[in-house]
This record gives C-alpha cells, structure tokens and sequence, in this order.
C-alpha cells in the first residue's frame, strides 16, 4: 500500500527538497474550502476570513453567497494550477503561474486587511495570509533549486 502513494506523490529534485509536497497539500486543502463556498448555507468559514470590527463608519461588511462562490472558484482555479506546479516544478513557466497564485493572494489578503478594511487581523485571516506570503517568499527563494533540476 505504501509503494502506492509514494508513486502518486510527486517527484522531488535528486537533492530533496519539499515544495512540490506543500503545493499538493496545498491544492487538496483550497479544494475542500472551494467546495464549502458553493455547500454552506451560513458561510461561516468565509465570514471568518472576511470579518472586521464594525463602525459607525464602516458597517460591517456582507459576505454574499454569489461573493463567497466567486472566491470559491477562484480558489479551485489556484489550486488546479497549484496542482500541476506540484508535478511540473522544473518547467519555469508552470513555476512562475503557480508563483504568481501566491503572489496575487498574498496582495489580496493584505489589501483586504490593510487598505479596504474588510478583514481584520485574527484566526480567519491569519491562515491564507500565511500560506500565501510564505510560499511566495519560499517559492523565490528557490526558483533555481527547482527550474530544470529534473
């Protein structure tokens, strides 16, 4: 059973290395949270991620079921990408979109957070914005360790 999964996994650099382990964790995690967007009925696990202290100027913000089913899907348009960075590292072109992923959500969570203000810093927004700005950072820093090292 074991020689199974490890011939599903993907295949890492001759030197090791764990990125292409993080991006199929990754990519399996976002395709459970894509789903709960099209199945909750109250949306609790996105009104976490979107949550902020209402003011008198600033009501808190909705979280609509049409919002949270466009941040679903593209939350399952990442991680399909996300998917095939896992199997494909060593193509740059495949490394650089699934970069990019990272990248994109890093700034969308932050922008969120500190100049829209429709998330505050806490345990619904704590984990996309760490998964997003430290695999961006890993991923850069070991863009040649990966591209062509296959």
């Amino acid at each position: 059973m074991i020689p199974y999964f490890q011939s599903i996994l993907p295949r890492t650099t001759p030197q090791g290395g764990n990125l292409p382990y993080w991006l199929l964790f990754i990519s399996v995690v976002s395709v459970f949270n894509s789903y709960q967007t099209y199945r909750s009925k109250d949306l609790e696990l996105t009104k976490k991620v979107y949550e902020r202290e209402a003011t008198s100027d600033h009501p808190r913000p909705q979280v609509t079921h049409l919002s949270a089913r466009t941040f679903g899907t593209w939350t399952l348009i990442t991680s399909i990408v996300r998917f095939y960075g896992a199997y494909f590292l060593a193509n740059k072109q495949i490394y650089e979109l699934v970069q990019f992923t990272f990248a994109v959500a890093a700034f969308h969570f932050i922008s969120e957070w500190l100049v829209y203000k429709t998330c505050k810093l806490g345990k619904g927004l704590a984990g996309p914005l760490v998964v997003s700005s430290i695999s961006t950072v890993w991923m850069f820093l070991q863009k040649d360790f990966y591209v062509g090292a296959y």
